[in-house]
């Protein structure tokens, strides 16, 4: 059973904590959390859905709103669905990526549902499944949650061919694609080149990122014919070159792998590969940060938030730098934008101290138990500026 996942802390260039040991004691037999179980009753397929979410570390304590990964294949929990969780929890936490809700979406008949072309004389089902993310899956979210207008699609094995389908009849319902290679069934080659060749003609409506990986193997089994079918894509790209796509190929020479990774970190990293502060871009304030950010919003088509530990890393070193209102003035909004980031007290409660403002100190320091209970160095600094006269 899966529970929603509790807000954790993370504390980068921060102070001191307590072990997470001295907590662990009184764990015995609790589940794992990782995200919730959500069922969906869909009246396009006539069948409910199962859905995984896992929502961003600090959700509850927040009232932001969060762009969203769709996974395919999400009841492989262990698999596709815990990767995408670890992923874009590291990336997001070391300030590579913004922090996104993830879902995974649990197959029923996966090639039915996701391959452009039936099997076994029976009709493919991806309209409507197709339909049922329009219609029924992405309000359904909307509804629930709160999420930015912006969605990455990760397809692995037949889910492949449903981002290229996707991506080909349904533009704009997915920014970025990260997908296995969407040529690994035969009866779809021509079928996904028509419709890619169709759409790179006309040209897309809006930025899309496309990575797609090829291995030549899949265990035993030779992929060389379906490499072949994606090279022949990345040409007609290239020569083309459609407005509004980017596209980038990995391509993997004698795999082992009975399952390709998908390269998800990669994908993330490139996909995002602006949200990163400039390490040399000069900062006098918390206006050169915010413009950074804004313009990055314009490039990718939704608002941006500035990552918790870029705001936290340029105000130590304004504070180095003697230049403490104008650091004070970036952890103020910080805790405004993150208010369970100990980080961001903790910082301002140092500062706040250092200037002799005793009551406000102890303020902060009393913010950082009330989110991190055992931690010490706050506590003890609460004693000892209690003790001055």
């Amino acid at each position: 059973m899966f529970f929603a996942i509790a807000p954790a802390i993370s504390i980068a260039a921060g102070p001191p904590v307590a072990s997470p040991a001295s907590s662990q004691g009184d764990r015995e037999g609790e589940p794992v959390p990782i995200g919730t179980f959500r069922q969906l009753h869909s009246d396009v397929l006539h069948e409910d859905r199962l859905l995984l979410v896992c929502l961003p570390r600090d959700y509850e304590e927040s009232s932001r709103s969060y762009p969203v990964l769709l996974v395919l294949y999400g009841d492989q929990i262990r698999g596709y669905f815990a990767e995408a969780v670890h992923v874009v929890d590291r990336l997001s936490e070391e300030g590579s990526m913004p922090e996104m809700l993830v879902v995974g979406v649990a197959n029923v008949e996966r090639y039915r549902d996701l391959s452009p072309v039936g099997r076994r004389g029976r009709s493919s089902g991806i309209e409507p499944f197709s339909r049922f993310v329009v219609e029924e899956l992405i309000p359904y979210l909307e509804s629930e949650y709160r999420t930015k207008d912006y969605r990455v699609l990760m397809g692995p094995q037949a889910g492949a061919a449903f981002g290229l389908y996707t991506l080909a009849r349904r533009q704009g319902l997915f920014d970025a694609f990260i997908l296995e290679n969407p040529f690994r069934s035969a009866p779809v080659h021509d079928v996904l080149m028509t419709m890619m060749g169709e759409l790179i003609d006309e040209g897309l409506t809006s930025p899309t990122f496309l990575q797609i990986t090829c291995p030549d193997r899949e265990g035993r089994v030779d992929k060389t014919a379906e490499v072949e079918y994606m090279r022949r894509l990345e040409k007609m790209i290239a020569d083309q070159s459609p407005r509004n796509l980017t596209l980038v190929t990995h391509y993997i020479e004698e795999s082992e792998d009975f399952i390709p990774p998908l390269r998800l970190t990669e994908g993330l990293r490139d996909l995002f590969r602006e949200y990163r502060f400039p390490d040399r871009r000069e900062v006098r304030g918390l206006a050169d940060i915010t413009a950074h950010y804004a313009a990055l919003s314009e490039r990718l088509g939704f608002d941006v938030d500035v990552p918790e530990r870029t705001l936290a890393a340029e105000a130590d070193e304004l504070s180095v730098r003697g230049a403490t209102d104008s650091a004070m003035e970036i952890l103020d909004y910080l805790i405004d934008v993150y208010p369970a980031s100990a980080d961001g007290y903790w910082r301002l409660a140092n500062l706040h101290r250092e200037r002799g403002n005793r009551q406000t100190a102890i303020e902060y320091y009393r913010k950082c138990l009330e989110i991190i209970p055992n931690m010490r160095p706050a506590r003890d600094w609460i004693e000892e500026l209690e003790a001055q006269p």
